[in-house]
């Protein structure tokens, strides 16, 4: 009970925060196009330094973890938890749909997904922490954007803020699990060529 009030109150704290910069910008952060092209792009970047062969192995992991994380985050947890989304559960909070912002005095009256864990969190999680143990450097550029990715969702009235965290909890456990298991894979193969060679 205490988290639930806890969670509610976080959630109006950050959805009620407004500025008008904030309006402009946090909307592009919820966008999935921006998301896979920001990933794609940097993580391009950044396996160009590597064989083609570590790129190859590293990028169809990225691929089916995503897809992984993604499916079990859709069709596994939120049926489970079953969690009403913000604007179909609660009144008096700000909203964005449609490509505009709207405050709404009550809940919609509208079908849509559940809300625990954010997808978005998951998802963005899980990439920005596989490709941040690959390429430390960057690693700084990755976490900001799964952050302001996890602030807009909150921000738009889409999600509770322990949607997000838990998102980001499930998305980077399974980061770190994928690239140990890229890893190994990577240390395997090197062995086997100084055997071969």
């Amino acid at each position: 009970m205490f988290l639930c009030e806890l969670d509610l109150k976080l959630f109006y704290v950050i959805n009620q925060f407004r500025h008008r910069l904030l309006d402009l910008t946090l909307p592009y952060f919820s966008h999935p196009d921006l998301i896979y092209v920001f990933f794609v792009t940097s993580g391009w970047l950044i396996l160009k330094k590597k064989t083609l062969l570590q790129s190859l192995i590293i990028w169809i992991f990225l691929i089916l973890g995503y897809v992984w994380v993604d499916f079990s985050c859709a069709k596994i947890l939120k049926p489970y938890f079953q969690r009403p989304r913000p604007f179909v559960s609660q009144e008096n909070l700000y909203y964005y749909s449609d490509q505009k912002h709207r405050y709404l005095n009550q809940p919609l009256k509208k079908e849509t997904s559940y809300s625990f864990p954010s997808n978005h969190a998951s998802n963005v999680s899980f990439a920005s922490i596989y490709l941040s143990l690959f390429y430390p450097p960057f690693a700084w550029g990755w976490i900001l954007f799964m952050l302001l990715v996890g602030w807009s969702r909150i921000y738009l009235g889409h999600h509770y803020p322990f949607d997000v965290l838990s998102g980001f909890f499930w998305g980077g456990f399974w980061g770190w699990t994928f690239y140990l298991l890229v890893k190994t894979l990577l240390k395997k193969l090197r062995h086997e060529k100084k055997l071969s060679a």
